[in-house]
């Protein structure tokens, strides 16, 4: 349960409340899985906070990992994010704390909505993130049907973007007992659509081949 929206109710905040007090093993807990949201990835980009918890090296490596991400709250940072985005729309993409897909907002849209958004509290709901721009890798997609053979595209331009699972296992005073890297997955969609969530079936699972 990601979004706000499958919160619906009073109720269901309280189901999640009582799952997080409980004993049973959380996947994720909600500290983990706030880490995941835009804000947090934002704070790691403020000067020394991830000094905190690395070394000199190690802060450089992980830099060298993310975008660019710029604050909107209303106030001169947020102006400067606006101006950077109606600057270059091409190279920003206007991002909501959410998974799964097809809820970033793009080009022409993304400055519409920065418009409607502009001197309302809505808009700090929002981050701008530069837009990544990886390589295209001709490729076939290959999707199941529940009642008919697989459906094998033709060779088409694709973008993938790898992601690593992690083993966190942590007792409910905070001791470590696993913390290990559990393996490759890699998200492939065709380089035309700006989305490829596989939740919302642009994009397919993919293979990693390690040279």
């Amino acid at each position: 349960m990601w979004n706000e929206d499958h919160y619906p109710t009073e109720e269901h905040w309280k189901v999640r409340l009582r799952i997080e007090k409980s004993l049973a093993v959380k996947v994720p807990n909600i500290r983990h899985q706030c880490l995941n949201l835009k804000y947090f990835q934002q704070a790691f980009l403020t000067p020394g906070v991830m000094e905190k918890y690395l070394n000199a090296d190690e802060v450089e490596l992980v830099k060298g990992t993310f975008a660019e991400l710029h604050t909107l709250s209303p106030g001169p940072e947020g102006d400067r994010a606006v101006q950077l985005a109606f600057d270059d729309p091409q190279g920003w993409v206007l991002k909501p704390s959410r998974e799964g897909g097809g809820n970033n907002i793009w080009e022409d849209d993304m400055l519409k909505k920065l418009t409607e958004l502009k001197g309302c509290k809505e808009i700090e709901a929002f981050v701008l993130m530069q837009r990544l721009k990886p390589p295209h890798v001709p490729n076939r997609f290959i999707k199941n049907q529940p009642n008919g053979p697989p459906i094998i595209s033709g060779i088409i331009d694709t973008t993938t973007e790898l992601g690593i699972f992690c083993v966190y296992v942590a007792d409910k005073e905070g001791k470590v007992i696993e913390n290990t890297v559990g393996g490759p997955i890699l998200r492939t969609k065709p380089a035309k659509n700006n989305e490829g969530g596989i939740a919302i079936g642009i994009g397919v699972m993919d293979s990693v081949v390690f040279e």
